[in-house]
């Protein structure tokens, strides 16, 4: 069976004709990312801790839905792993919702060892392009950014662990929210 095509162009006049229409929603999604983008910089401890307390919160609440939902199949395949997956998930969430200082620098010890990951990732594939593209140094430079976030945070730990996850959601958030409004206000003048 092969799946339906999806044709680029119909998307693109989609996501576009989506804009048009909705642009005030999209513009004050935006607005509200880069006010909390602003103070989760401006606080990037207290930014921390709730990002913690979410992630928490949405790991319990995964796990016991999880769990509820399996207890009603208990002949599906794989019924004793995923019920204790399930427990685990709801465990871990209740952890770091409950210990939300400590959850955020075991978040923070998280990202830098995915930062290292993804660095050591994306270099690979960098230099598996590199006869294909002029483009592939491209992909050594956000490759060595990766790199170069990790060590920020490994040079200064642990008074990195307290700030740096804070830090980052905070930016992603401005980020997120200015390319919201660009993209918003973008069709609306053309």
């Amino acid at each position: 069976m092969t799946s339906p095509s999806v044709n680029h162009e119909d998307f693109e006049n989609a996501v576009r004709s989506s804009l048009r229409e909705h642009w005030r929603l999209f513009t004050v999604q935006g607005v509200l990312l880069v006010i909390l983008g602003m103070i989760a910089v401006a606080l990037p401890q207290l930014a921390a801790i709730a990002t913690s307390a979410f992630i928490g919160w949405l790991l319990f609440f995964s796990g016991i839905f999880r769990a509820v939902s399996l207890i009603r199949s208990t002949r599906a395949p794989s019924y004793w792993s995923s019920l204790l997956l399930a427990v685990l998930t709801a465990i871990l969430g209740f952890i770091l919702a409950w210990y939300p200082l400590e959850g955020a620098v075991t978040l923070t010890m998280l990202l830098t060892a995915y930062f290292i990951v993804h660095g050591i990732a994306t270099w690979i594939f960098a230099f598996s392009i590199k006869g294909e593209t002029g483009r592939w140094v491209l992909l050594l430079l956000s490759g060595l950014i990766d790199f170069l976030l990790a060590g920020l945070v490994i040079a200064k730990w642990p008074s990195t662990a307290l700030w740096i996850l804070g830090l980052f959601v905070g930016v992603n958030m401005l980020l997120t929210g200015f390319a919201l409004i660009f993209a918003a206000l973008g069709p609306r003048s053309a």
